[in-house]
């Protein structure tokens, strides 16, 4: 439901000669449309107390503009504030110049099965080891719209139980607790409705970060999808207003408290480009989905894809592959292979696009290949 008037503090004066002009129940959104000196002679308010209302409505409608910096603060506050964790695997970082960035907002988007969702579990015990190994103390805020639950535990607690072994515990006991250590610290909450997502990021994460003031990451997986499921209700223009307001809800959180979001986003068919005005059909191609009103908002995409490339005599794998040689009609079993999936910039303002590498996903989680 949109903000009304009756949901933000005003001062008694002002708030009981706009609940008798205006209604308790009139969107704030509406209010903003109105023409101050209209509202001064209808209420029957003075000038100074006209500004006022605006100025309090407009802080409550538009959180992201509370705080106002000059581009040199700015520029210093990034300077001495954002930092960047791990992914987990030194093949990745380096494709990425270090892992994720703080403060900022990235997409990861990708057909069905490539490997978003495994991609951000990894992250959100990756970001508690990178700020574990300096001392600090980082949490996770996991949004599902989409996946089975039990699915996303189940993956986990296998990772999470690699991870704990990789930090070198004194004994399996001392594993396991460090495993329940990474359990603690992701808060994980499911959303099936955009107007829900709409009610976490605009007033729950406020909440929950002015009270947890060491919350590094918020991953939505997926943004996608409660638009997709919505499409047949939405009207454009509507659609692109609400992507455009969580879009700056975010980049609020992203700036205020530090900390990074990670975004799944899915793919549609989109038409190609043609360099030359012909007759012929045009080719499809798949594309990221949400439009560009969403592009806009975001720091860094990234592309995540299936290739039919394989690597074998992986010691983390325990399948096979039949392959079939036309040249030679014969065909051959390749054991311990791992299936290579492919990771690209889309656009980045701090990647060159020219950075690219593969992937493959196992028991251990997603790591990069030098093939």
């Amino acid at each position: 439901m949109p903000l009304t008037l009756n949901d933000i503090d005003l001062p008694p004066s002002v708030e009981g000669k706009l609940a008798r002009a205006y209604g308790s129940k009139c969107s704030l959104q509406k209010f903003l449309e109105l023409d101050p000196e209209q509202v001064g002679r209808t209420a029957r308010l003075l000038p100074a107390d006209v500004d006022l209302a605006f100025q309090c409505v407009a802080n409550a409608f538009y959180p992201f503009s509370r705080r106002q910096t000059t581009a040199w603060q700015m520029t210093e506050n990034e300077r001495d504030t954002i930092r960047v964790f791990s992914t987990g695997c030194p093949i990745l970082d380096r494709t990425l110049r270090g892992g994720i960035r703080l403060g900022q907002i990235t997409e990861l988007y990708g057909e069905s099965g490539c490997g978003k969702t495994q991609f951000c579990i990894q992250l959100s015990l990756e970001v508690q080891r990178t700020f574990r190994s300096r001392g600090e103390e980082a949490k996770v805020v996991y949004i599902n719209t989409e996946s089975q639950i039990e699915k996303i535990d189940k993956r986990l607690k296998h990772i999470s139980y690699y991870r704990a072994k990789a930090d070198k515990p004194f004994n399996i006991a001392d594993a396991r607790c460090l495993q329940q250590k990474f359990f603690d610290n992701i808060y994980l909450d499911i959303i099936r409705h955009y107007r829900h997502l709409e009610m976490t990021l605009v007033d729950r994460l406020p909440l929950l970060l002015s009270r947890e003031n060491n919350i590094r990451l918020i991953i939505i997986d997926s943004l996608a999808a409660l638009f997709r499921s919505e499409d047949i209700m939405f009207e454009h223009h509507t659609k692109a207003n609400t992507l455009q307001y969580f879009g700056f809800a975010m980049h609020t959180l992203c700036q205020r408290y530090n900390l990074a979001i990670v975004c799944v986003n899915q793919v549609q068919t989109q038409f190609a480009q043609n360099t030359c005005f012909s007759l012929l059909p045009q080719s499809m191609k798949l594309g990221p989905a949400l439009g560009l009103t969403w592009a806009f908002l975001i720091h860094c995409r990234i592309q995540l894809s299936k290739t039919e490339n394989i690597e074998e005599h992986h010691p983390d794998s325990q399948q096979s592959q039949v392959v079939f040689d036309e040249r030679k009609a014969m065909t051959s079993i390749k054991t311990n292979v791992v299936y290579l999936r492919s990771l690209a910039i889309d656009y980045c303002y701090y990647i060159p696009r020219t950075n690219r590498c593969n992937y493959f996903i196992v028991d251990r989680g997603v790591f990069g290949s030098e093939n």
